[in-house]
């Protein structure tokens, strides 16, 4: 009787069914249950890019600004990729910086995921916008190792630079993201 319980410990067969573990969670339907998983931030790695870098026009030019989680724990995994420049700077006036992702599993050749960010930083009228930062969620069903490479070009004729030497450096972090 529920009125008895001045002191003692409740019998966890009397709180709900199911098997009480270091696994389970008890319920409000009164069942124990694997504990809810998902969501979770399994690693994070961060890498800093500090080397003037520039492109004119097309096409995506790879930047060497590489991320890279060693290994991925499920394959249903997903990788939150963020970015940001510092101080970018397009030299032309009307003209856009655009970037993209690429992917390389287990070292093997990059390819891009997702699609190209237009007018990421630009330049309009002689004002230059120089900080951005973006993010993106990767699903790359695998369990090897994942780089991610940002590429950037130029639209139009005008040239771009991704970073700004080592005063003003580009970041780029990826958090593995549990299923």
């Amino acid at each position: 009787n529920a009125t008895n319980l001045g002191s003692g410990t409740v019998p966890t067969a009397r709180l709900g069914t199911g098997t009480a573990s270091s696994s389970t969670v008890l319920y409000g339907d009164q069942t124990y249950k694997a504990e809810p998983g998902g969501g979770k931030v399994l690693q994070v790695v961060s890498s800093t890019f500090a080397v003037d870098t520039s492109t004119s026009g097309a096409p995506l030019t790879a930047t060497g600004h590489i991320a890279t989680l060693p290994s991925l724990a499920s394959t249903s995994s997903k990788i939150l990729i963020f970015q940001s420049i510092a101080n970018a700077y397009v030299t032309d006036s009307n003209y856009h910086m655009e970037i993209a992702y690429y992917s390389s599993i287990n070292s093997g050749a990059y390819a891009q995921i997702g699609s190209t960010l237009f007018g990421f930083i630009r330049r309009y009228e002689n004002a230059t916008t120089g900080a951005g930062s973006n993010n993106y969620l990767y699903s790359p069903s695998t369990t090897d190792s994942v780089s991610i490479q940002v590429y950037f070009n130029c639209t139009y004729t005008g040239t771009v630079n991704y970073s700004n030497g080592s005063t003003n450096t580009a970041n780029l972090t990826l958090m593995e993201i549990g299923a």
